[in-house]
């Protein structure tokens, strides 16, 4: 009974850290981030149990709620539920392996209607923003046959099928034994496909001027050398993060991702990720990665001390249910860098932000944030950081027992002027 207390308790606690804003959304009870995923792996098989409980664990309720722009009714949550089509999952499922076409939506229900609690701007069907190329399992579709439930390497839900390319198990897996480049800034096109800060694209060849790189639908593009991206993961540098941090300011807040921006989590995630350092996705379990250098502090002293002696753009400042980046002193001034939606001053007014800011600690009058702190720690870029461990839901799903390598790097190049097929 105890542990099965402590469980709840759990879930509870994790659902409560996923909103970067003080509205209602951040004490519903979805949680997106539950493991992480080797897409370098083939997961072969998955028990009907095990997926039915991945799609369906998450939960909204209509009473209170919205559906774009009237009010919900149980009805209409039941057919959105309907949708999922869980009484056509077959007793093993075999993932099918795919890329994100382009950047798209991930949804907790298989539906594009906006589910909201009066603002929606806060869509609770909303998980999050996938990149282009990304790599997928594709587990289940909807009834409606438009949407797949998918597993990437960070979150599970659903996304467009028309946004999704299949592949055989070995290009899948040779693609991402590929060299790569990573993208530094935001909206670079390479042949159709927009990408943005983060973003790795597998690497053909390349020359002075130019390189060659594979798009998601198989054929390739020549790419010029325009400072828009690095080889492989790029080393890091404090001049560089301070850069692409600074490129997004005054970009608008955007919960989820859902229309192409960024939430405070993505923000610190799309920039580390340049560094290889692939942190996960919600704020809650980003500050269980890096260096602790304090919990909660008991003064503003202490707080202000430990921030004095702490690493620009590597330090990173957790609230409950939301993550800043510490840029360091400028004039004796304390920066943070933060994708956020409202702050409260010093006088106790909240100061509507609703951007990606570069905020100026004495001289807006936010000293008092560190009664909100609840951790302040250290990222090192010169490994990924281990990533947290929820061995309650992993016991649930038990989905890393179920994956072996497969493919090669010769099974799948020939030479530059190849397509990769299904």
């Amino acid at each position: 009974m105890r542990k099965k207390i402590l469980l709840v308790i759990i879930f509870i606690l994790i659902s409560m850290v996923l909103s970067c804003s003080n509205t209602s959304v951040g004490k519903s009870k979805f949680s997106p981030y539950y493991f992480y995923t080797d897409t370098n792996k083939y997961l072969f098989e998955i028990s009907r149990y095990e997926l039915s409980k991945l799609i369906t664990f998450d939960k909204l309720t209509y009473k209170g709620s919205y559906i774009d722009n009237r009010t919900m009714t149980k009805e209409d949550l039941e057919n959105i539920k309907d949708n999922r089509n869980v009484s056509d999952i077959p007793s093993i499922v075999v993932p099918q392996v795919a890329f994100t076409t382009e950047s798209l939506n991930m949804r907790l229900y298989p539906t594009n209607h906006t589910i909201h609690r009066g603002n929606e701007k806060f869509d609770s069907n909303q998980y999050t923003r996938i990149s282009a190329f990304a790599p997928v399992f594709i587990l289940h579709k909807s009834k409606d046959r438009e949407f797949y439930y998918v597993m990437t390497e960070f979150m599970r839900g659903w996304v467009p099928v028309e946004k999704i390319k299949v592949y055989s198990q070995v290009a899948f897996s040779g693609i991402q034994q590929l060299p790569f480049i990573r993208i530094i800034k935001d909206n670079v096109t390479i042949g159709n496909v927009k990408y943005g800060i983060g973003d790795k694209v597998p690497l053909l060849s390349q020359d002075e001027d130019k390189v060659i790189v594979l798009n998601p639908n198989g054929s390739y593009s020549s790419f010029n050398k325009d400072g828009s991206f690095v080889i492989g993961n790029a080393i890091y540098d404090e001049e560089l993060m301070k850069a692409m941090a600074e490129s997004q300011l005054n970009n608008p807040y955007d919960w989820g991702g859902k229309e192409g921006f960024r939430d405070c989590s993505a923000y610190v995630r799309d920039l580390w990720r340049v560094f290889g350092a692939d942190i996960p996705r919600s704020s809650g379990l980003q500050k269980l990665v890096g260096k602790k250098l304090i919990d909660k502090p008991k003064s503003e002293n202490e707080f202000y001390a430990v921030l004095r002696n702490a690493k620009p753009y590597r330090t990173l400042i957790f609230f409950k249910g939301h993550v800043i980046m510490y840029g360091g002193m400028e004039n004796g001034d304390y920066i943070i860098y933060h994708a956020v939606n409202s702050l409260v001053n010093d006088k106790g007014k909240k100061v509507q932000i609703s951007k990606v800011a570069k905020n100026k600690l004495k001289e807006e009058q936010f000293i008092n944030i560190w009664k909100r702190v609840i951790r302040v720690s250290e990222i090192s870029p010169l490994i990924s950081p281990e990533l947290p461990k929820e061995p309650e839901l992993i016991e649930i799903t038990n989905i890393m027992d179920k994956i072996s390598k497969i493919g090669s790097y010769e099974n799948v190049i020939a030479n530059q002027n190849y397509k990769v097929n299904k």
